[in-house]
């Protein structure tokens, strides 16, 4: 039995937005990524995974329990920690998140103070939320996802607008708890976090699923076809984007070097690239694969 089982799930919102349609895979356990721009769908999903939306259509289990049917086994088996969680700025981190244990049932402080030496904010239970700082603030919110030991931890964009250290200590903390032997499914926009962290994914765009299967099978497709191209000005590169998916762009000196995906073979000058996953994701979400979709016919 997967850990997360979704099958044929869309959400069609009361004024005709659809924000998910038709999505089907599942998640066997380790650390599982979702990506997509923002908009795409990841929260969306979130949301109905953790109970707090009802599908317009389809079915989502959680160890084996309906989200909508059994939401109570779900969440007992759950952790989420939202793109935005309220905090109270006047609380101390203990309280919060002793607090946010109680709403959870959990009335015990020693696991309290479990969850903050995990996440390393064990020398600040006593400092006020409004005196963290953002990475702080993301190490409180995993704290309180985590209260209870969940089977399952969901974290939407746990990473967003974090330094480098704050990201990779975060990564770190996703990646122990996945290996005592329980599942995090991590949605992002930042394809570093999910190159670390990984070996399987989900893309979305545009609310429906793009490709569902491994990192490596991901990079494969676009192996051997990327290429770099020196270009003397913008000018060059935005005759180049006429040409090719155009896969990233940098100032070097008084050119520009291009990462550009050569499917055809056209371009025998230019220097041969070792692809990496954000070049695959890249081309995928809105080079020349536009418009096809790359799911893996066994999800």
């Amino acid at each position: 039995m997967a850990a997360i089982e979704i099958h044929h799930v869309s959400k069609r919102y009361q004024n005709g937005t659809v924000a998910l349609e038709d999505i089907s895979f599942c998640i066997d356990g380790g650390v599982f990524g979702l990506l997509g721009h923002n908009g795409a769908g990841k929260t969306t999903l979130m949301k109905a995974l953790t109970t707090i939306l009802a599908p317009s259509a389809g079915t989502i289990r959680v160890c084996g329990f309906d989200t909508v049917k059994q939401g109570k086994e779900v969440r007992r088996r759950i952790g989420y920690l939202p793109q935005e969680l309220a905090m109270y700025p006047s609380l101390t981190v203990f309280d919060f998140v002793n607090y946010m244990a109680g709403l959870k049932g959990i009335h015990d402080k020693n696991a309290v103070y479990a969850v903050l030496e995990q996440v390393e904010m064990l020398p600040f239970a006593d400092r006020k939320i409004g005196r963290l700082s953002g990475g702080m603030r993301r190490r409180t919110g995993i704290a309180q996802a985590l209260v209870g030991s969940p089977q399952v931890l969901v974290a939407d964009e746990p990473t967003a607008g974090l330094d480098p250290e704050e990201r990779v200590r975060f990564r770190s903390v996703l990646s122990r708890y996945a290996r005592e032997g329980r599942t995090v499914l991590l949605s992002t926009h930042i394809v570093e976090d999910v190159y670390q962290l990984c070996g399987e994914l989900a893309v979305l765009r545009e609310g429906r699923l793009f490709y569902a299967g491994t990192s490596a099978a991901l990079m494969e497709r676009v192996a051997g076809k990327v290429k770099i191209v020196r270009l003397d000005g913008e000018d060059g590169l935005v005759a180049l984007q006429k040409q090719t998916a155009v896969l990233s762009a940098a100032y070097e000196g008084h050119g520009i070097s291009a990462r550009i995906m050569d499917e055809n073979m056209a371009f025998p000058q230019a220097e041969p690239a070792a692809a990496t996953l954000e070049d695959a994701y890249v081309y995928c979400m809105g080079g020349k694969a536009y418009g096809q979709r790359l799911i893996n016919p066994s999800v």
